[in-house]
């Protein structure tokens, strides 16, 4: 290992780094939180609110991959600090903004700068200044930031009888976690950056690498089926399990409490297993059964239990994925934000189709909905089966 892997100094990267992470989730779904006002105020349909909401993800999608070609070229620091600059502009945009759904929708392209940066280029930081059996841990961080972010949004949005409030703590957030970013996030000394290349020439190498794409595919499937049973889990088991509204509702926030968990735990349960292949495709297996069983008994305690071992297992292979770059071994740390770019452009346009797409060829159907979800997960650990063996490279 690097010195920089026995530094504490390790230990600063991975809190500011999931701090970022938590200001970028945060600003997007402080929307969420304040629905019924922005929706009264901006006179929006929901079709026209979740698209404010989802263009910000899209923006990872479209950014993502130049992005982390731009981290491999100049470093992530600059590349991050831009993006927090132009998230900080969205939102004081936002803020002053009057209310309307075109308004709207072009200052949250430009609130998601930050996430479209920081999910192309967190793991080139991580993968420099942790040891390999600390990468797992250090994305289980970076996802409980993600989660935190959302939850206190969400959660904080209902105490603002005014939104204009409510946008001046995002904008007092953003401009103290980008001060934070550039006073304390640095490359360790002995990173080697004579390798560096020009971003056309990182994206041609990334672009050619199959596993590369198979990482990106499985999480694909991953956010966008995670992002639809998040979203018709409450609404499905209150209309047609007979649940009550916070019984309900409990049940669909264990999934994403228990997705954290496997985040955290993602690197020890793959040595467990000995088998990366193995591993990625028992948590495809276990997050699909997991929704299926669930659809299909009496709602109940078990409903409980089974809803969370899918967010369990599918935070497990959300966070091997996303080490990816820092695992294959002819991508590496000049490559890894490129890499990142790729995977997290994927991930982005799963997260913004897929829980269109599935509602729709469910014709609304909610147990058709959880069925194709159920599906979906599935898919996520088939696809990912040609990856090579990697769990001996995390030890």
């Amino acid at each position: 290992m690097s010195d920089a892997q026995h530094s504490p100094y390790r230990f600063v990267i991975v809190v500011v780094v999931a701090l970022a992470s938590f200001l970028g989730n945060f600003t997007i779904f402080q929307m969420a939180g304040l629905a019924p006002k922005i929706i009264g105020l901006a006179s929006l349909t929901g079709s026209q609110f979740g698209l404010v909401v989802g263009i910000s993800i899209l923006t990872a999608a479209v950014l993502g991959l130049p992005l982390g070609a731009l981290g491999d070229r100049v470093g992530v620091k600059p590349v991050v600090t831009a993006a927090m600059a132009v998230t900080i502009a969205g939102c004081v945009g936002r803020y002053l903004a009057t209310p309307s759904f075109g308004a709207y929708l072009f200052w949250m392209f430009l609130v998601g700068a930050t996430n479209a940066a920081l999910n192309a280029n967190f793991i080139k930081v991580l993968g420099v200044w942790l040891p390999p059996s600390g990468i797992g841990v250090g994305v289980g961080c970076y996802l409980t930031g993600i989660g935190l972010g959302q939850a206190t949004s969400i959660g904080m949005g209902p105490s603002f009888e005014l939104i204009g409030p409510a946008f001046m703590v995002s904008i007092v957030l953003a401009v103290v976690v980008a001060v934070v970013w550039l006073a304390l996030i640095r490359n360790p000394p002995s990173l080697n950056r004579a390798q560096v290349q020009p971003m056309i020439a990182s994206l041609s190498y990334v672009a050619k690498r199959k596993n590369v794409w198979i990482g990106g595919l499985g999480i694909l499937f991953m956010l966008g089926t995670y992002v639809c049973l998040t979203s018709f889990a409450a609404n499905f088991l209150g209309a047609e399990k007979g649940a009550a509204p916070k019984s309900a509702s409990a049940c669909a926030s264990a999934v994403a409490a228990f997705m954290l968990v496997g985040a955290l735990i993602a690197d020890r349960l793959a040595r467990l297993m000995r088998s990366s292949r193995m591993f990625l495709l028992a948590c495809g297996l276990i997050s699909g059964m997991g929704v299926f069983l669930a659809a299909k008994v009496s709602f109940g305690a078990l409903t409980l239990v089974l809803l969370s071992l899918s967010g369990l297992a599918s935070g497990a292979f959300c966070s091997f994925i996303l080490s990816l770059p820092m695992l294959l071994r002819d991508i590496g740390p000049n490559y890894a934000g490129s890499a990142g770019g790729l995977i997290s452009t994927l991930q982005s346009f799963g997260g913004f189709l897929l829980p269109t797409l599935i509602p729709w060829l469910a014709g609304n159907s909610l147990p058709t909905v959880m069925l194709l979800t159920a599906g979906g997960f599935v898919l996520m650990g088939l696809v990912t089966l040609p990856l090579p063996e990697l769990v001996r490279k995390r030890g």
